[in-house]
């Protein structure tokens, strides 16, 4: 008999391969299929984006709420798949368009708000878990491999079936995720009841008191919107400065992404064995941290014959990878232990609008830099940009090492 771990790893599995394929077919049908212009390609993007930035901290109040969190999460799964249906129906018959492709990158992006504020929540109430850590580790690992899978075939497979039958792929990913999440035979309740409702406004303050009582995620959190400033702004300058400056070939161009995904993927099967033989998680955090945004300086040093540059990028692209999964690991280890799962929802919702800000910043400060001081040096700023970051959460912690006690709902 199947356990109800490798169940709902195997649908949360699915569902992460059929949405990776629909977002390359999203991006290839747009300009190969409706000859969208860059303004409608921007539409698309920021489209998917919306939901994180306008109505994160809303979600993760509503997701804080729910104490049937696998009836929602088969909800989710089945409107995405009815969704992407009809994506492919409008595919097939012609009536694809610019405004169709923004409503579904909407719809899925804000159903992704609910997914990953109960995922990894509802890990807790599987029966067969037994080690917390590990399973998280198997899957985000898990998620990221099939990421990595589904961009790899994704153009292949685009340009031999088609986009409707891309989208109708990715339909039935969110058809066996929900069926998967069916089969587990673990009650499916909270491990801690939530407490009374006093209004989504009070119920978001409170969420905001959780992180500014805590030294070290008021201190993460300033971290993380800093460094994905500087994380988003190489990340504009990264392909121009890998295929102009360094003239890297368009062979390579993806094969340091594939494998920052895949040392990922190794990150998440590490961490839990770390932290199981007893280094804190908060220690593991911040030499992933510091170790991240060192190895990244790999990057801007590229340089010489083919082998050091594709060696220094790799190094510059992939390690932060490996050490940004184990640290991402760790904070989950830390919020869970250190606030409780009734908060969880709302501190992950207000990090990921906080992220989505910081990261369009990131990109339009990119931009600017690389067109005033060069792609290298751009890329240097925003390098310092991210020391920044690390020595702020570093000082912060040192200064502030025992934890508050989650705060009580705030009633004003």
């Amino acid at each position: 008999m199947v356990s109800d771990l490798r169940l709902y790893l195997a649908g949360q599995t699915a569902s992460v391969f059929g949405s990776s394929l629909t977002a390359t077919a999203t991006s290839v049908v747009a300009v190969t299929s409706l000859h969208a212009t860059p303004r409608e390609i921007s539409f698309i993007v920021v489209s998917a984006t919306i939901p994180a930035l306008v109505f994160g901290p809303i979600c993760g109040v509503l997701a804080d709420r729910i104490l049937r969190p696998r009836r929602v999460l088969v909800l989710v799964d089945l409107i995405c798949g009815a969704v992407v249906l009809a994506c492919a129906a409008a595919a097939f018959t012609g009536q694809l368009s610019v405004a169709v492709l923004c409503g579904v990158g909407f719809l899925i992006g804000l159903s992704q708000i609910f997914v990953y504020a109960l995922y990894f929540t509802h890990l807790r109430g599987l029966e067969n878990v037994k080690d917390l850590s590990a399973a998280r580790g198997r899957l985000q690992s898990s998620e990221m491999v099939s990421r990595t899978i589904a961009g790899s075939i994704a153009g292949p497979l685009l340009a031999t079936v088609g986009a409707p039958l891309m989208f109708l792929v990715d339909a039935l990913s969110y058809a066996f995720s929900a069926s998967f999440l069916r089969m587990l035979r673990s009650p499916d309740r909270r491990t801690t009841e939530p407490k009374p409702r006093t209004g989504i406004l009070r119920e978001m303050r409170a969420g905001v008191s959780v992180v500014l009582g805590n030294p070290l995620l008021t201190a993460y959190a300033i971290y993380a919107v800093i460094l994905n400033v500087a994380t988003n702004g190489t990340l504009a300058q990264r392909a121009l400065y890998l295929l102009d400056t360094l003239h890297l070939p368009v062979a390579l161009y993806s094969a340091p992404m594939v494998v920052a995904t895949l040392l990922g993927a190794l990150g998440s099967l590490l961490a839990p064995r770390v932290l199981k033989r007893g280094i804190p998680p908060r220690r593991l955090m911040l030499m992933c941290s510091l170790s991240s945004v060192v190895a990244t300086t790999a990057l801007p040093l590229a340089g010489g014959p083919l082998w050091s540059i594709l060696t220094l990028v790799t190094i510059g692209i992939a390690l932060p990878g490996l050490f940004g999964a184990a640290s991402n690991l760790a904070l989950i280890t830390i919020l869970s232990d250190d606030i409780g799962d009734e908060y969880f929802g709302r501190m992950t919702t207000l990090m990921s609008s906080l992220i989505t800000l910081a990261s369009a910043v990131g990109a339009l400060l990119g931009g600017v830099l690389g067109e005033r001081l060069g792609i290298r040096d751009g890329i240097w700023v925003c390098q310092g940009i991210a020391f920044v970051a690390v020595t702020i959460l570093l000082i912060a912690v040192r200064r502030g090492r025992t934890p508050a006690p989650p705060p009580a709902e705030v009633l004003s």
